[in-house]
């Protein structure tokens, strides 16, 4: 018979203030606690009184016997979280997909495989009903393009190793499109404008008994009762650690350890972000949040971008850092100069400037051509070209 998850508290975890739920469904807090005698009393929510039995006597309660309250406590023990979505083109999630490999069938891994998802499949049918964290299923299969293509891209395999990780469940183990579809309701209908671009999806199991058992008490409601199903999510998540300045900063390190993907500055900067969905056409939030504590980033990738691995990630950069040079000292190869510009030396001071013999002049900027002038990005610092006339920059110095 399969050993099941420990469903209540241990007498160490039931600590006084803690929300709790405790027998017939209740609401409660401990308001004192006897661990090494595992008796707790709970004072219930909806009187504020400490609960009795009929003889008016106060209730000892097993902290097997108390479950925590989700509702309630899920805030105070957890760290801040990040989410990351990433929609670029075909060949850039195969590139990635194909750098983070084959799907493991054999155990459980963070993510399990990662799916490519067509912007224009990231809808709903109309019998399919609002996300909700604590529902088994918001998707019915027979009219939800989500669903079907979850179905049809998640390696038979996995069905497997999710039973074995939960056999108490057995049947009720199902594909379901989650983080994914919580995402995707908050981004909007302009999603499904992006023909030819991807949404790049990781697929999650269940946690095993062994994790369960494991984990802390703020954890363990939602890895045992919530994350129990084959789920469709974002391209990756966690939660914040120490010296982590930012949740910028932790979306940037979640999406390197679950996917092996490092992103350059440059991609994650709303003034590019902020261009690109213009130049699309589409009006898609850079960010969401889900809750107090958790923040999502919405990211498209530039379809001229190169990749290169460094230090087992798969790096994306624009196209004058493709061959490994470092962003951070601007090395580049030396970019074509305008018609009559030429680059020179100075013979006293070795320093590099440009002379045009037509014009007589000089300077030690590299020159620019007609309608191009270099700017500074107000939020980020950083330089840029922009051509008015135009109406386009580059972080690339133009020649032409």
């Amino acid at each position: 018979m399969a050993k099941r998850a420990r469903k209540g508290l241990s007498p160490e975890e039931a600590s006084v203030g803690l929300a709790v739920i405790y027998p017939g469904g209740k609401r409660g807090v401990v308001s004192d606690a006897f661990a090494p005698l595992n008796q707790f009393w709970i004072r219930d929510r909806a009187t504020d009184e400490v609960v009795r039995d009929d003889n008016g006597d106060i209730v000892a309660f097993g902290a097997e016997e108390l479950q925590l309250d989700g509702a309630l406590g899920q805030g105070a023990g957890q760290a801040a979280s990040a989410r990351v979505l990433l929609i670029g083109t075909e060949q850039q999630m195969l590139q990635i997909i194909q750098h983070f490999g084959a799907p493991d069938a054999s155990e459980r891994r963070e993510p399990q495989m990662l799916l490519a998802v067509p912007c224009t499949s990231c809808c709903c049918g109309p019998s399919c009903i609002r996300f909700d964290t604590a529902s088994m299923q918001t998707c019915n299969a027979e009219d939800c393009p989500l669903l079907q293509l979850a179905c049809q891209g998640v390696e038979p395999g996995m069905y497997d190793l999710a039973l074995s990780l939960r056999p108490d469940l057995k049947e009720q183990i199902q594909i379901r499109p989650y983080h994914m579809k919580q995402a995707m309701e908050q981004i909007g209908p302009d999603l499904l404008k992006l023909e030819n671009f991807y949404c790049l999806s990781s697929v999650t199991l269940p946690y095993g008994f062994e994790d369960i058992e494991t984990a802390n008490v703020w954890d363990r409601r939602e890895m045992e009762d919530v994350r129990c199903q084959i789920d469709l999510g974002v391209t990756a998540e966690g939660r914040a650690i120490n010296g982590e300045a930012d949740l910028e900063r932790t979306a940037r390190r979640v999406l390197g350890e679950a996917c092996g993907i490092s992103l350059s500055d440059r991609i994650w900067e709303e003034e590019v972000q902020f261009k690109m969905r213009k130049a699309l056409g589409v009006d898609l939030p850079m960010k969401y949040w889900d809750g107090p504590e958790t923040k999502g980033f919405v990211l498209l990738l530039p379809s001229d971008l190169k990749t290169s691995p460094q230090g087992g990630l798969l790096t994306f950069r624009e196209p004058g850092f493709a061959n490994g040079e470092s962003e951070a000292n601007g090395d580049k190869s030396e970019p074509k100069l305008p018609e009559g510009w030429t680059k020179m030396k100075s013979r006293n001071s070795n320093q590099v400037y440009y002379w045009n013999a037509k014009t007589q002049t000089s300077t030690y900027e590299i020159p620019l051509p007609p309608g191009w002038t270099k700017q500074k990005s107000k939020t980020t610092g950083k330089v840029y070209y922009f051509n008015s006339r135009k109406r386009i920059s580059s972080y690339e110095i133009p020649t032409e």
